[in-house]
């Protein structure tokens, strides 16, 4: 029974996963491959304005689908229990820092209100993973973020966790939702208007941060409005 059970999870995925390549990693290769074919047949006719845009169409696109299929290669360790944990000691802010670095070159239209702690926590992690369990978040709140309202961090270190409240001021989440977002391949499709996207992000990030021994949960926002995603990791203490 569990062999049968084991055999149908991995057609599922197989299935779940053929699904994703063919419609989410489709979109962008489609993007590029028009935009190439624009300044190769009409390099002539075109202005620079133009070969610009194409230009930058292209590398847009090409960062959306490195992000694909770096979620597709993640989330296939995560299933496998392939994932390697290399820890080091690590500041709290320099990851925050780095995944809202990352999410500014891919969304430079995006405003980030950012509280950071003062205390200075470092962190026994896998810098790596971390950093990119708190891109998956920002990117999730990225999407559902009203132009010219700010998604905000605050951080704090509570006895022996750490705490990171990233808020947006979106439609928000229904509470019937507020844990089926963290399984693979869902994608919310009411409350947040739906965006394009595999629905892989958050099951990562919840995986990424469980292999640390740490967790994520989706409330509601400040006066109901929007969604706050709630971190916590465990804190160490340094040798």
């Amino acid at each position: 029974l569990d062999e049968a059970k084991r055999s149908n999870d991995r057609e599922q995925l197989r299935s779940a996963l053929l699904s994703s390549v063919s419609n989410d990693l489709k979109s962008p290769l489609s993007a590029m491959m028009g935009a190439a074919e624009s300044l190769l047949l009409l390099e002539n006719q075109l202005s620079r304005a133009d070969r610009l845009e194409l230009v930058s169409t292209i590398l847009q696109e090409s960062q959306r689908l490195e992000s694909y299929i770096q979620n597709l290669l993640d989330m296939t360790r995560l299933e496998h229990g392939a994932l390697s944990i290399e820890r080091d000691w690590v500041p709290l802010d320099d990851l925050i820092g780095s995944a809202m670095g990352r999410l500014q070159r891919y969304h430079p239209e995006v405003e980030l209100d950012y509280h950071p702690d003062d205390s200075g926590q470092m962190l026994w992690v896998n810098g790596g993973l971390i950093e990119q369990a708190f891109f998956n978040i920002l990117e999730n709140a990225a999407k559902y973020s009203p132009e010219g309202k700010a998604i905000t961090i605050n951080v704090s270190v509570v006895d022996d966790h750490c705490r990171v409240e990233i808020e947006d001021r979106g439609p928000g989440i229904p509470e019937r939702s507020r844990e089926a977002i963290f399984d693979m391949f869902h994608v919310v499709a009411e409350g947040d208007k739906r965006q394009s996207g595999t629905g892989m992000g958050l099951a990562i990030c919840r995986g990424m941060l469980a292999a640390h021994g740490g967790t994520v949960r989706a409330e509601a926002g400040a006066g109901g409005k929007g969604t706050r995603m709630v971190v916590e990791l465990p804190t160490a203490q340094m040798p």
